[in-house]
């Protein structure tokens, strides 16, 4: 009886692990994500979305940051693009006194997700961007960038 709830138990622990979620894939519909953004107004993809990039580490977030310095907003707005970040690794506190503050004085926007669900089906490597390129409301490729210079060209086209 105890051997059959420990294993019983761990397979709860597996099957609920995000993980392990199904992973988003070329081909698929783009999923329906509506999200807070850093300065508490809500944002979500639609149909004119065309590029959505997610980061989940302070080092994607660095590359993001680093491409958008001279025209964030705008660069965003012109490649019909939506910004989102995985915060939900990030601890409470770190989040609420110095990370958001950062965050809002930014000129573009960041849709956050605070808890990880709504971006666990969204592929990702460590230390880089995923960029799901949207057409059609399908996803037709997925990128993962490591450069300032690789996110400008994508966002730019060039």
């Amino acid at each position: 009886m105890r051997i059959t709830l420990v294993f019983l138990g761990v397979l709860l622990l597996v099957s609920s692990d995000p993980a392990r979620a199904e992973r988003l894939r070329p081909g698929q519909s783009i999923p329906d994500i509506r999200l807070m953004d850093q300065h508490d107004a809500e944002g979500r993809l639609d149909a004119t979305t065309r590029l959505v990039l997610v980061t989940r580490d302070m080092d994607a977030g660095n590359l993001v940051k680093d491409a958008l310095t001279e025209r964030g907003g705008a660069t965003l707005t012109a490649a019909h693009a939506v910004y989102i970040s995985d915060i939900s690794r990030m601890p409470g506190l770190i989040t609420k006194l110095f990370a958001l503050p950062a965050m809002r004085k930014r000129d573009y926007r960041i849709l956050l997700d605070r808890d990880g669900k709504a971006t666990a089906d969204i592929p990702s490597e460590e230390g880089k961007i995923t960029a799901l390129r949207i057409a059609d409301g399908v996803i037709a490729q997925i990128d993962y960038v490591s450069t300032v210079e690789g996110l400008r060209m994508l966002l730019t086209g060039k």
